[in-house]
């Protein structure tokens, strides 16, 4: 008990000197922040699918059939503008040929033409398409019931008949119909990023700091073992990577509308996260003897991660071998994590696997770092 007492004096102390920096809130607050409001704005979430999804319809058909089909596409949730012309603006639009009649009457396969509008409304287009299968659908099955009869007359006398093919359309389970965007992208990537970042250059330097001028070395002669000192070090550095997150999520909740999904989750893989960076720091700290070295190196290796592991741009829209390359970086675990939990409604079996990951990068980081940790030069 002493010993925890004695470690957690240290750690104590290492917090009060850091956050006593005058420019440790800029760094670890503003400056994010404002990474937090461009990123924000710049790759905001697409719009959620309206009430009433629109699609207009080029009608150049010749017969009969056309304006039977649209009358069948027509429903409450789907608002229907016909034009005999392709319009220059359009959400979402749907081509009928001149020979769509006659193609029906010959009893010949036709193609028909969908467009979406790149930024439209997913969720919307797959309201419209769904509507056009049923309709493609209660064609195909009126056209078998009734043959080449008058089938409006038919249906009058038949109402059975009527809507006999159902078809039904949804998402899969814990997925959804928007690529990860917004600031609820945004703020978790921006507060990955600058864990790794700040946490390395405070955690290397200090350490590094604490060797060169004697600090650690005295250390030694209060009742704590190296062994101790290390672990006062390492704790030091993974509570002020939880201290930064909290501030950007709390943020983040108050102006920014911030969805984590799964809250405790959340911040598991963020203090799993943190952990592995408070041992890289110590690492780093213990190894260099420059501060300018530790900034560089610092910097260098939290823009590579963040930019292979997600932070800046969702890693669900890059190439499949880019996210292969994405592995090797600790961001892409806790990005991926992050994700699942927030926007594909994911569990802790879900994200098990990336939990387990960055758990034995933080072992594996931990036991290098104790390895490498000097108390002198």
């Amino acid at each position: 008990m002493r010993t925890l007492r004695r470690i957690l004096h240290v750690t104590a102390n290492d917090l009060r000197i850091m956050v006593g920096d005058k420019v440790f809130f800029f760094w670890t607050l503003a400056f994010p922040v404002l990474f937090i409001v461009l990123f924000g704005l710049v790759f905001k979430a697409g719009a959620s699918a309206p009430d009433v999804a629109e699609v207009v319809v080029v009608n150049q058909d010749q017969g009969r059939w056309g304006a039977y089909f649209i009358d069948k596409i027509k429903t409450p949730g789907v608002a229907v503008t016909v034009t005999d012309k392709e319009p220059e603006a359009y959400n979402r639009l749907l081509v009928l040929p001149p020979d769509f009649s006659a193609r029906i009457e010959a009893r010949r396969d036709q193609a028909l033409a969908f467009k979406k509008r790149e930024n439209a409304s997913a969720r919307a287009a797959a309201r419209v398409e769904t509507r056009l299968y049923q309709a493609i659908a209660r064609t195909l099955s009126e056209l078998i019931l009734y043959g080449d009869g008058d089938l409006t007359k038919f249906l009058d006398g038949h109402p059975e008949f009527r809507d006999i093919v159902l078809v039904e359309s949804r998402f899969p389970p814990k997925t959804v119909s928007v690529v990860p965007s917004g600031f609820d992208h945004t703020i978790p990537g921006t507060t990955i990023q600058f864990i790794m970042m700040m946490v390395m250059i405070y955690g290397g330097i200090s350490v590094m700091e604490d060797r060169k001028k004697g600090i650690l070395g005295r250390l030694l002669f209060s009742p704590l073992s190296p062994g101790g000192l290390f672990r006062a070090k390492l704790l030091g550095r993974w509570l002020m990577g939880l201290l930064q997150a909290l501030m950007l999520f709390a943020i983040g909740k108050i102006f920014f509308r911030l969805n984590l999904g799964n809250v405790p989750l959340a911040l598991l893989v963020i203090a799993v996260f943190a952990l592995a960076m408070s041992a890289l720091s110590v690492f780093i700290g213990s190894l260099c003897t420059k501060e300018d070295l530790i900034i560089g190196l610092s910097v260098l290796l939290a823009n590579l991660f963040a930019a292979l592991g997600g932070c800046w741009w969702p890693n669900e829209i890059v190439p499949p071998a880019v996210r292969t390359v994405a592995r090797i970086s600790p961001a892409y675990w806790a990005m991926d994590a992050l994700h699942k939990l927030t926007f594909f409604r994911g569990g802790f079996a879900d994200i098990a696997p990336a939990l387990a990951v960055l758990g034995t990068l933080a072992i594996v980081l931990t036991a290098v770092a104790g390895k490498a940790f000097r108390i002198r030069d």
